[in-house]
This record gives C-alpha cells, sequence and structure tokens, in this order.
C-alpha cells in the first residue's frame, strides 16, 4: 500500500524529528486517540449510557427534588460564607477545566498547522503552532462541539427506546437496526469533522465552506477515509497492547525493589517505591500518548493533503483492478 505507507511514513518521520510538536500532543490526546470506532466500541454495549449515564446516576440521588432546593435556600440563609467558598471553588474548577478544554482545541489546531507546514517543506515552529490555534480556535471548536453534539444525539436516539419501555422483542429490534445505520454515520461524521478542520486551518475556510467542502471531499474518497482509519485503529490497538507489555515488563523490577525498601525501610520504603513507579508509568503513558496523538493528526493531515491536492486510489480498488488485469 505505497499510498498510505508513504504517508504514514512522513507522519512517524515528522513526529519523531519535531518532538515539540509532542507538547501539542499532550492535550491533543485528550481529543482520544482511539479513532473513529472509539465512540462506537465506548457505547455500543449501552449506546442510552452514552448521552444519560451520569444524568441518571445525579437524578437518582434526588439531587433535583424540592426538597434539596429547598435546603438549599435554608442553607444561603444560614451558612451563608459556607455556600459561597463552595461557589468559589465551583468557579475555580469551572475556570480550569475551560481552560484546559481551550488547550485541547488549541493543540488540536497547532497539530494540524504544524504538520502541514512540514508536510509542504515549510517554516514551523512552536510559535508557529502556538499562533494558529489561538487564531483558529473558535472554528476548530465549533466543528468539534457540532460533530460531538450530533454523535452523542444519535447514540441517545438509539438508547431512549431501551431506557423508557425497557428491554424487548420490538426494543430490541430497534436497536439491532438503529446501530446498524448509526455506525457508519458517525464514522463519517468523525471524517468530515477531521476535514472541516483541517479546511478551516490549513486553507482558512469559514465554518460552513469548511464543512461542506469536507462533505464533498469525502464523497470523493469515502474508501479511502475507511481504509486510512481502519490502519490507524490496528496501530493504536498494537500501541495500546505494546503499552500494557511494557508497564506489565517493567513494573516487575518496582516489585522487587518495593520488597527490599519494605525490608530496608519499613512500609514508608514501599510507599516510596509505589510513588516512584506510578509517575514512571504515568510518565510513559503521557509520553507514549502525545507521540501517538501527533501521528495520528499528522497522518490525517498528510491524507487530507494529498486528497485535497490530487486525489487518491483506494488500496481495495487497486487490489480489484490488479485482479481484473490478471
Amino acid at each position: 500500500m505505497p499510498f498510505y505507507r508513504n504517508i504514514l511514513k512522513q507522519a512517524w518521520t515528522l513526529t519523531w524529528r519535531n518532538k515539540y510538536l509532542w507538547w501539542f500532543g499532550v492535550f491533543a490526546a485528550l481529543l482520544g486517540n482511539g479513532g473513529e470506532l472509539e465512540v462506537i466500541f465506548n457505547n455500543s454495549g449501552d449506546p442510552g449510557g452514552a448521552m444519560f449515564p451520569s444524568w441518571q446516576r445525579i437524578s437518582s440521588t434526588g439531587v433535583f427534588s424540592p426538597q434539596t432546593f429547598t435546603n438549599v435556600g435554608n442553607l444561603f440563609k444560614h451558612d451563608t460564607l459556607n455556600i459561597i467558598a463552595l461557589l468559589i471553588v465551583g468557579l475555580i474548577v469551572l475556570a480550569i477545566f475551560l481552560f484546559i478544554v481551550w488547550l485541547v482545541i488549541v493543540s488540536q489546531a497547532a497539530l494540524v498547522n504544524n504538520s502541514a507546514a512540514i508536510f509542504k517543506q515549510k517554516k514551523n515552529s512552536f510559535q508557529d503552532g502556538w499562533l494558529s490555534g489561538r487564531v483558529n480556535f473558535w472554528p476548530v471548536f465549533s466543528i468539534n462541539v457540532l460533530s460531538k453534539v450530533i454523535i452523542y444525539i444519535l447514540l441517545a436516539v438509539v438508547g431512549l427506546p431501551m431506557i423508557y419501555w425497557g428491554a424487548n422483542f420490538g426494543v430490541g429490534l430497534f436497536y439491532v437496526l438503529a446501530l446498524v445505520i448509526m455506525v457508519p454515520v458517525v464514522i463519517i461524521i468523525s471524517f468530515i469533522a477531521k476535514y472541516a478542520v483541517a479546511y478551516a486551518v490549513i486553507n482558512k475556510y469559514k465554518i460552513g465552506l469548511a464543512i461542506g467542502q469536507s462533505w464533498q471531499l469525502f464523497k470523493e474518497n469515502w474508501l479511502i477515509s475507511f481504509e486510512m482509519a481502519v490502519i490507524l485503529f490496528f496501530i493504536n490497538l498494537l500501541v495500546g497492547l505494546g503499552i500494557v507489555l511494557a508497564v506489565l515488563t517493567l513494573a516487575v523490577p518496582f516489585l522487587f525493589l518495593g520488597l527490599l525498601f519494605f525490608y530496608a525501610f519499613s512500609a514508608l520504603g514501599s510507599w516510596l517505591v509505589a510513588v516512584m513507579a506510578l509517575i514512571f508509568f504515568l510518565a510513559v503513558v503521557i509520553f507514549i500518548g502525545a507521540a501517538l496523538s501527533v501521528f495520528q493528526i499528522s497522518a490525517w493531515t498528510g491524507l487530507f493533503l494529498e486528497l485535497d491536492k490530487k486525489g487518491g486510489t483506494s488500496k481495495l480498488i487497486r487490489v480489484v483492478n490488479d485482479l481484473v488485469k490478471a
């Protein structure tokens, strides 16, 4: 598969030689490195739970009951200082959350911008990526939010009958049929979102035009998009298995070290080793996750540049043509 091999090879070279991009990859990885099938695999067993799990758990506590609002009113009257303190803490947590969201979107846009610049052999730096991420925050944020909202509405449509009417033959049949339809639709929305982000960041298109052009690009190259998604999914799967094996392998020396410290310095020594091991494993996961995020975003950016410039032919079509010629 020379078409994909060239793109993936360039993406890997780009990732390895431009390690400053990993700083963006740390935050961009929070968007999910599982690929287009991530939402499906995470929620296929309970699609309704994808939309309503937290809501159901919170609602079951009775927090939205009239008595709760009455109690809150009484607290405001008799314990105003503590309530104000809680509100301030809540606002601080919300501000931190919004700041992280901002960093995630800026990092995604920065990776798209700089990987495109590297593919085109243009000047690139951390500052260039940072500036592009800030400038393109709202278009990229809007595209991400719009795609997620549509996906989770679809998941909700599939899950609502099971939530309200329970499991029976009719609901089960609807669930199976809806899931069969929903899976490719969700994946297509993910493709369109990726291409729309690329159009917005690289070509400076407005949101509406970016989405429209991404739909046209996908229609003309839908099979290539699916093939690339499958390849990246298996790469992601192999990397995940590699991380698990590495963690299990590296856990052995930490285990022996913990036992040694336990006998030498009692429980305090073993706790010290446990903290060191946790920090080390977290660093490994963050390090690999950041690199994987850079690799995947740059691979999709490279594919976008190829398709937008001159198009391509899918591996499946090439195989079929070779068989026909033979």
